[in-house]
């Protein structure tokens, strides 16, 4: 018995391979970035253990992450390029780099371009299908906008990029419980300040 030409054996043998062709298009390159697994997260230095929990639920955000994080320290370093300090950083292996941990204008300033880059690599991956809860910008046209521009397409996630740069990078600082009134807790606030000067 034949099937369009093929005998029954040619015809189970063709389907098998699809099927396997198949199973190999929807497996996965890795194990590590399977939700819940541990690999990942447990490989990124210098998360809290708040940030670790999001990174486990939300993997495939830690590379634009990292990607918004070295832009911040890069642009840091152009702007500051002729300055005595020129936000140069130690070469390690943190997603965040190494930390100003005093209440200067240095870590003001670092702590909001950070930010900015975080927001804007998350916003520009929703944007281009990276990544699983987000997808294109739901704003309408803006009505400064000129009436002889044209308004459409996928736009940036900004949205989307703001609540989650919000929640992963506030979370240290909300997780630490200082006295009211230290030092401590006011270096803390104001880290959280620059954070949001950064995202807006």
């Amino acid at each position: 018995m034949q099937a369009r030409g093929l005998s029954i054996e040619d015809a189970q043998d063709r389907r098998l391979w699809r099927s396997r062709q198949s199973a190999e298009v929807v497996r996965l390159p890795q194990p590590q970035y399977l939700i819940g697994a541990k690999p990942l997260c447990s490989q990124i230095k210098g998360l809290s253990p708040g940030q670790s929990k999001l990174c486990q639920l939300y993997q495939d955000h830690m590379g634009p992450v990292g990607r918004g994080v070295r832009m911040g320290i890069t642009e840091c370093q152009w702007q500051f390029i002729t300055r005595r300090w020129n936000c140069s950083t130690v070469h390690n292996n943190t997603v965040f780099g190494p930390k100003v941990k005093t209440g200067s204008r240095e870590a003001a300033f670092t702590h909001a371009i950070g930010a900015a880059g975080v927001v804007h690599s998350v916003a520009r991956a929703c944007r281009e299908g990276q990544l699983s809860t987000c997808g294109c910008s739901r704003s309408g046209r803006p009505r400064e906008l000129r009436r002889d521009w044209i308004w459409g397409g996928c736009g940036d996630n900004l949205e989307y990029a703001y609540k989650f740069t919000q929640e992963f990078l506030d979370l240290p600082e909300r997780e630490k419980n200082y006295r009211r009134g230290s030092k401590e807790q006011g270096v803390s606030l104001m880290n959280i300040h620059n954070n949001e000067a950064g995202r807006r």
